[in-house]
C-alpha cells in the first residue's frame, strides 16, 4: 500500500496509450482514404457506363463519402477523444475545452483523480509531440475527404455536408496540442525560475543564458508559439524576477564587495544578455517589446538599488576619513615654524581621504572594470569616485562647520591651501 510505484505505472501507461492511438489514426486512416479514393473513382466510371448505355441506375448504395463518415468517422472521433483524454487527463479551467473521460469513470478515487491529472513535463513532452503529428495527418485527410463528397445532380442520401467529417476531431485535437504545448511553457519557465533563483541565492549569479537556453529550446520544440504567447511572456518575468529576488537575498547581511558583485551581474545582462533574450522572445510572440520593458524594469530596479546602497556606503566611508585633530592641538602658531617641521607635513586626513579615493576606484575597476550604466551613458567607476569625492568634500566641510568659531587665521590659511591642492 505504501508502494507508489503504480502511480508511476499508471502516467506511463496513459502516455503509451495516447503514442498508440495516434499510430493507429497515422498509419490507418490514410489507408482508409486511399481506399475510398479508388471506390469513388469506380462508383464515377460505373455512373458513366450506365449513362452511356442509357439503362435505368440500380437501387442507391452508399457512396463512399457515406460508408466514411457512418463507419469510419466515429471510430476515428472516439480515438481522438481517447488520445486527448491519456494525454491531457483535463481541461484547464476556463478553456471552454470538453475532455470526454474514455475509461476509469467507475474506478476507485485515487485511480480516477490520477487518470485526470496532468502528465509529468517529459511525457507531456513526448506526448504533445504526437498529438501534433497526428492533428497534421487529420488536416490532410480531411482534404482528401472533401474529394469524396458527392457533386451536384448525383445521387446521394439528401444531406448537404457544409464540413467534413473530420473537422471536429481536428479541432479536438489542435485543442488538445495547444493545451499541451502551453503546459510544456509552464512547466519549462517554472524549473527555470526555480534554477535560476537558486543559484542567485547561493552564489549572486544571474543566470540569464538559462532563461536563453529555455527560450531557444521552447522555439525548436513549440509547434504552435502563437498559442503560447501568453505563457511565454508570463514565463520570461517570472524567471527575471526570480533571478532579482535571489541576487536580493544573496546581497543581504553581506558588505560592499556583494553589493558590487549584484551589480556586475546587472550590468553585464543589461549589456549584452537582453539583446538575445529579446531576439528568442521575438520568435515566439508579437509582444516582445512590452515583455522586455518589464524585465528591464525589474533588473535596473535591482541594480540602481544595490548601486545606490554601494554609493552611500562608500560616500559614509569617505566622509569618516575626514579627521582634523590638529585644528585642536594647542599649538603656538605665532612662533615660525621650520619648513621641515613633522607638525607642518602632509595632513593626514589628506591621505586618509584620498587613500579612500584610491579604494573606492579599486572596488569598482575589480567588479566591474569600464562599464557603462545604463541608461545614463556614464561609467561605474567615474559615478564611484565623484560619490567618494563628494563624501570627502562632505566630511571636510562639516569638520570646518564645527570648528569655525575657533578657527585662528593660521589655521585658515592652511586649510585654504590644502583644499587647493584636493581640488586640484
Amino acid at each position: 500500500a505504501n508502494n507508489n510505484q503504480w502511480k508511476y505505472d499508471v502516467l506511463e501507461a496513459r502516455s503509451l496509450a495516447t503514442i498508440s492511438a495516434v499510430e493507429i489514426i497515422a498509419k490507418w486512416l490514410p489507408r482508409l482514404l486511399e481506399v475510398a479514393i479508388a471506390a469513388r473513382e469506380d462508383e464515377k466510371r460505373r455512373a458513366a457506363r450506365v449513362t452511356a448505355r442509357g439503362t435505368a441506375a440500380k437501387d442507391h448504395q452508399l457512396t463512399p463519402f457515406e460508408v466514411f463518415l457512418d463507419n469510419v468517422a466515429p471510430t476515428v472521433t472516439r480515438l481522438i477523444e481517447h488520445a486527448s483524454f491519456c494525454g491531457l487527463g483535463s481541461a484547464p479551467r476556463g478553456s471552454g475545452m470538453d475532455i470526454v473521460m474514455t475509461f476509469g469513470k467507475k474506478s476507485p478515487d485515487k485511480l480516477r483523480q490520477l487518470l485526470k491529472s496532468p502528465l509529468p513535463p517529459s511525457q507531456s513532452s513526448r506526448v504533445g509531440k504526437e498529438l501534433a503529428a497526428m492533428v497534421e495527418v487529420l488536416g490532410q485527410s480531411s482534404i482528401t475527404l472533401d474529394k469524396l463528397k458527392p457533386l451536384p445532380g448525383e445521387p446521394s442520401s439528401g444531406n448537404i455536408y457544409t464540413m467534413s467529417p473530420l473537422d471536429n476531431s481536428r479541432t479536438l485535437g489542435e485543442q488538445s496540442v495547444m493545451t499541451i504545448e502551453r503546459r510544456r511553457c509552464i512547466y519549462a519557465f517554472d524549473i527555470c525560475a526555480r534554477g535560476c533563483s537558486s543559484r542567485a541565492t547561493g552564489s549572486g549569479k544571474f543566470d540569464a543564458d538559462a532563461l536563453l537556453t529555455c527560450l531557444r529550446t521552447l522555439s525548436e520544440e513549440l509547434t504552435r508559439p502563437e498559442q503560447c504567447a501568453g505563457e511565454v511572456e508570463k514565463g520570461c518575468e517570472l524567471v527575471i524576477r526570480k533571478c532579482c529576488d535571489g541576487l536580493a537575498s544573496y546581497v543581504r547581511d553581506r558588505g560592499d564587495a556583494a553589493r558590487l558583485s549584484a551589480v556586475a551581474e546587472c550590468a553585464e545582462v543589461l549589456s549584452n544578455r537582453m539583446r538575445d533574450v529579446r531576439r528568442e522572445i521575438g520568435y515566439l510572440t508579437n509582444n516582445a517589446e512590452a515583455v522586455e520593458e518589464v524585465m528591464m524594469e525589474d533588473i535596473m530596479g535591482l541594480e540602481g538599488a544595490m548601486f545606490d546602497e554601494f554609493l552611500d556606503s562608500i560616500r559614509s566611508s569617505a566622509a569618516s576619513c575626514c579627521r582634523m585633530g590638529w585644528l585642536d592641538q594647542k599649538t603656538d602658531l605665532s612662533k615660525e615654524m621650520p619648513s621641515d617641521s613633522p607638525s607642518m607635513g602632509f595632513p593626514p586626513y589628506l591621505s586618509a581621504s584620498l587613500l579612500a579615493i584610491v579604494r573606492c576606484r579599486a572596488q569598482v575597476e575589480q567588479a566591474l572594470g569600464t562599464k557603462v550604466r545604463h541608461p545614463q551613458g556614464v561609467s561605474y567607476q567615474h559615478i564611484a569616485i565623484a560619490t567618494a569625492a563628494e563624501g570627502v568634500a562632505e566630511g571636510i566641510c562639516e569638520q570646518i562647520q564645527q570648528r569655525k568659531m575657533t578657527l585662528k587665521v593660521r589655521q585658515a590659511d592652511r586649510l585654504a591651501n590644502e583644499m587647493q591642492f584636493l581640488i586640484n
